[in-house]
């Protein structure tokens, strides 16, 4: 199937009323840029497989995502997931909604997304927004925890973890999003259908590991680079490229020779990252699927992290940016955002429950606070 461009999209979303099919996004109106060169016209932020546009309605924001590239097998395995998630959504994801007669271009009816448009921050954006806050950041580690033991809990896996998948909202909940790659326990034995973001999966991952612990190894690194910058901001700075979080690629593929391993292992004040920069090293060079969950190695190691635990009034110092009144404006959205940097909108309450995470007594050293993963439903 061939797909329609950024630029083709883009000029049939001008008229909701007649490029969509369904009946709340007919009645809404697609956010634009208000000034430059490009006034007028929608905000769109491209990724790695679909464009994304905001749609306001009468019952809330959406995210529509349109596809710019074939996901293999895409109408069954949102389907599939949506079957799955009737009766057991984790607290982190959002609502969403594949419609296969989605937007009309040139003549032509192609698939989308409508999800929830989330009210928050891409983790990276966060972690920026709280490099002196470091109590904030070891909430969201907790929170983070909390939210990847749930959804491994349910024997699946998002299989794309990275901070522009990661939204954290104004009330400190994360929020993942971009479900294309979802492992459910029916693929088992398939390969998948993407690779993930490279600075975040494992060295030797490719699409033949498919299963539910294919978010172990990243979900580690998310931790760790948590907890290593709330006991040392100066990392980000240092490290952070605008497309990881301290981590790259190349650290996984030859750690020995990592500055940002040595640092971490060696120099880091906390105990904990050290011990955990010790296990991430170990892990790089075995199978994918002998990485342990995160859950299975804070408990089981000797160095001590910290916990879900019921969610805490917010805490002082500096926290994510907060909402301009009735959520983000299109205004704050720049020429060329991103996807991770478009999803900054008021999201509608979710209607779907969640079930929480199982609790765990370790606290880490240095941690003045925990947060639970009841604190992420919405």
């Amino acid at each position: 199937m061939a797909w329609p461009g950024v630029a083709e999209f883009s000029k049939a979303i001008q008229n909701p009323g007649l490029c969509f099919e369904d009946w709340e996004l007919t009645q809404g109106n697609v956010a634009t840029y208000p000034r430059g060169g490009r006034a007028g016209m929608p905000i769109v932020s491209s990724g790695n497989f679909a464009s994304v546009y905001r749609v306001s309605c009468n019952g809330g924001d959406y995210a529509v995502r349109c596809f710019t590239r074939t996901v293999r097998d895409q109408r069954n395995r949102y389907m599939q997931l949506d079957n799955f998630l009737r009766t057991r959504i984790p607290q982190s994801f959002v609502v969403f909604q594949f419609l296969e007669k989605g937007i009309l271009v040139e003549g032509n009816w192609y698939p989308l997304v409508k999800m929830e448009f989330v009210d928050g921050r891409p983790l990276d954006k966060f972690v920026e927004d709280n490099l002196n806050a470091p109590d904030n950041l070891q909430r969201i580690a907790a929170r983070w925890r909390g939210a990847v033991s749930e959804i491994g809990g349910l024997g699946i896996a998002h299989n794309d973890l990275q901070h522009g998948n990661v939204m954290v909202e104004s009330d400190r909940t994360i929020r993942l999003v971009d479900y294309d790659a979802m492992y459910l326990p029916q693929y088992q034995g398939q390969t998948s259908p993407e690779d993930g973001h490279q600075n975040f999966q494992h060295p030797l991952k490719t699409i033949k590991n498919y299963s539910v612990d294919v978010d172990n190894f990243p979900a580690l690194v998310i931790y760790v680079s948590l907890l290593a910058i709330a006991a040392d901001p100066g990392l980000f700075q240092r490290f952070h490229n605008d497309d990881n979080l301290i981590f790259t690629k190349k650290d996984y593929q030859d750690p020995a020779n990592s500055e940002c391993f040595r640092i971490l292992k060696n120099q880091n004040p906390d105990d904990a990252v050290r011990h955990l920069t010790e296990e991430l090293e170990k892990f790089c060079s075995v199978a994918v699927e002998d990485v342990p969950k995160l859950e299975e190695l804070l408990v089981q190691g000797p160095a001590p992290a910290p916990s879900p635990a019921p969610a805490p009034s917010p805490a002082p110092g500096p926290s994510a940016a907060p909402s301009q009144p009735g959520g983000g404006s299109p205004q704050a959205q720049p020429a060329g955002s991103s996807y991770r940097n478009l999803l900054q909108g008021a999201a509608p309450q979710a209607a779907a429950t969640a079930t929480a995470a199982p609790p765990s007594p370790a606290v880490s050293q240095g941690a003045a606070a925990t947060a639970t993963a009841s604190g992420q439903a919405t």
